[in-house]
C-alpha cells in the first residue's frame, strides 16, 4: 500500500530530471532553467496526484468487487452444506 503513495513524487522527479537534462543539452542559462524546472515540477506533481487518486479509487473498486464475490461464494458454500446436512438427516431417518 505504501508503494501506491509514491507515484506522484516519482513522476515529478522523473519529469524534472528529463527537463533538466534537456535544458542543459540546449544550453539554457541558469536564470531560464530554474523557473522552467519549478513549473515542470509543480505541473507533474499535480498531474501525479490526480493520476494516483484515480488509480487508488480504481483499486478500491476492484477490492470491493472481490470481497462481494468472496462473500457470495461463502454464502453459496454454507447453503450447500446446509442442504447436504438436511439430506443426511433425511436419509438417516428413512433407514430407521
Amino acid at each position: 500500500m505504501k508503494k501506491n503513495k509514491l507515484f506522484a513524487p516519482f513522476l515529478m522527479l522523473l519529469a524534472g530530471a528529463v527537463s533538466s537534462v534537456a535544458m542543459y543539452f540546449f544550453h539554457y542559462s541558469m536564470k531560464e532553467m530554474l523557473p522552467i524546472l519549478l513549473a515542470v515540477l509543480l505541473v507533474f506533481y499535480v498531474a501525479g496526484c490526480i493520476i494516483q487518486k484515480n488509480v487508488l479509487s480504481f483499486m478500491e473498486q476492484i477490492r470491493e468487487k472481490e470481497a462481494a464475490a468472496a462473500a457470495a461464494m461463502e454464502a453459496e458454500a454454507s447453503a450447500a452444506e446446509e442442504v447436504s446436512a438436511m439430506e443426511k438427516e433425511g436419509s438417516v431417518g428413512e433407514e430407521v
